[in-house]
């Protein structure tokens, strides 16, 4: 998409400049010349608007989503350590509501930044307990910092989403897996 943006801007900018030169001097009144102004006009609108776009586009995080077809090493690694913290976290501090433990699955989406801090934790498949979302993304939120991104992490991406299926289970230990949608 950025792509065809920025061919689209070259091709306005390509157009602009055929135009002659707008001439104060000229007569207002010859119709050519309005319809030509008004031409000119249209296509400066255009070309604002697009590279207003490109750069709100440019100014925002570049992410990066971690699915099982992720092979790169440097984000197994970091995805390797990433769980284990949660799982520990997790079964350090299982859920609980009024004494009793609470078990189950859920899929969550966890956004981490380029510091390893948790920018985002949603829940995308709910375990059916309000409660037990809540306290799972809790553990994800207490188990961070994750730590840094390698340099080669941050030349891909400022942020990483990582889907993940968290199983709360009987044995009190929670268990994550890189989950497809």
């Amino acid at each position: 998409m950025q792509d065809e943006q920025q061919q689209l801007l070259a091709q306005i900018r390509r157009e602009v400049a055929r135009l002659p030169p707008p001439d104060p001097q000229r007569e207002r009144g010859d119709p050519q010349q309005r319809e030509q102004d008004e031409h000119r006009r249209q296509l400066l609108r255009l070309l604002a608007e697009i590279e207003k776009r490109i750069n709100e586009e440019n100014a925002r995080p570049k992410k990066r989503y971690i699915s099982p077809a992720t092979r790169e090493e440097v984000y197994a690694l970091y995805y390797d350590a990433l769980r284990r913290r949660i799982e520990d976290r997790g079964t350090r501090n299982f859920p609980e509501y009024r004494g009793r433990k609470l078990y189950g699955e859920l899929t969550m989406n966890v956004t981490v930044d380029a510091a390893g801090q948790v920018v985002d934790a949603e829940i995308v498949r709910s375990s059916r307990s309000r409660v037990l979302d809540q306290q799972a993304v809790a553990i994800v939120r207490a188990a961070a910092p994750f730590g840094p991104f390698s340099a080669a992490m941050r030349r891909q991406a400022d942020q990483i989403v990582v889907t993940s299926r968290f199983r709360f289970t009987r044995e009190d230990g929670l268990e994550t897996s890189l989950s497809g949608r």
